[in-house]
């Protein structure tokens, strides 16, 4: 909520039709009308939005939230169509400059007029379809090409991590933010920590668990899989000298020098380094 934005939000059982939803909803909104009209509230119809998110029952058209298009079925086209509108022509721009500027300073310049605009909304798209997300590596990845360096010379010479990895970093980075005491009170509820000291029988983990809701998903798994939740078993299988870190930016610092290392010993799989969608191995 804002000081002229008012958003409602209501939790229904899986199984009720969409047409009882949608009638909720007018209802609530003619309540909200009724409260304007006594209170000398005017609202403007025209910016008014009745949807249904779900995977697969949503209704209305895409709306945007904090300057993020959100997709009612949640796959995120929209933000991700958007973004890439944004940041290819940024991308050419840069590369046009390639006569008058060294290697490190055309990293430098899509370090300043990309990553700002793919990291705004890390957190809103990062439940996305492995596809779409591929997409914006996939621009970072032709820059390079195009500049004639390797990725693993531009991470370990330059500090130029893959999309991929600076994505889950991030995430991340919002955990520890979350375990340290420094997130939103909402995130506190959100993720409370996990009584049970987890990954104890195989003898991995520290002593700062957070739950990840892993009860809860009993329904669309493929998309808890993906989301933020899951992220949470790669933070709760974290060194303890990591999560130990006093603020996020050592954290991260931390992160990713274990990256670093692992791509310096010829581990293949360095740039999917603590991604929850490859599983185990890559923590």
């Amino acid at each position: 909520m804002f000081a002229d934005d008012l958003n409602m939000f209501q939790e229904f059982a899986r199984l009720t039709p969409l047409p009882k939803i949608t009638e909720k909803l007018t209802e609530c909104r003619r309540n909200v009308h009724k409260w304007g009209r006594v209170n000398r509230v005017i609202f403007d119809e025209g910016k008014e939005h009745l949807v249904v998110i779900h995977p697969k029952q949503w209704d209305g058209e895409p709306f945007k939230l904090l300057g993020c298009m959100i997709d009612l079925n949640l796959g995120m086209h929209t933000c991700i169509d958007q973004l890439l509108s944004k940041i290819r022509p940024k991308t050419t721009a840069i590369l046009r400059t390639r006569a008058y500027y060294d290697v490190p300073a055309l990293l430098g310049q899509y370090k300043t007029h990309i990553w700002g605009l793919v990291e705004c909304h890390c957190g809103a798209y990062f439940h996305a379809a492995t596809t779409l997300l591929d997409k914006i590596g996939q621009v970072q990845r032709s820059f390079l090409i195009k500049l004639g360096i390797s990725e693993c010379d531009a991470f370990l010479e330059f500090n130029f991590a893959p999309t991929a990895l600076r994505r889950n970093i991030a995430i991340l980075g919002l955990l520890h933010k979350r375990v340290i005491g420094q997130a939103h009170p909402t995130f506190e509820r959100l993720l409370p920590f996990y009584a049970q000291r987890f990954g104890e029988e195989r003898g991995r983990g520290h002593n700062k668990p957070l739950y990840g809701h892993w009860l809860e998903a009993t329904y669309h798994q493929s998309l808890w899989a993906r989301s933020i939740f899951c992220m949470v078993d790669i933070y709760n299988n974290l060194p303890q000298y990591v999560v130990d870190a006093d603020c996020v930016s050592d954290f991260q610092h931390l992160l990713t020098d274990i990256a670093k290392e692992r791509l310096r010993q010829g581990n293949q799989l360095w740039f999917m380094s603590f991604c929850a969608r490859r599983g185990p191995e890559v923590m």
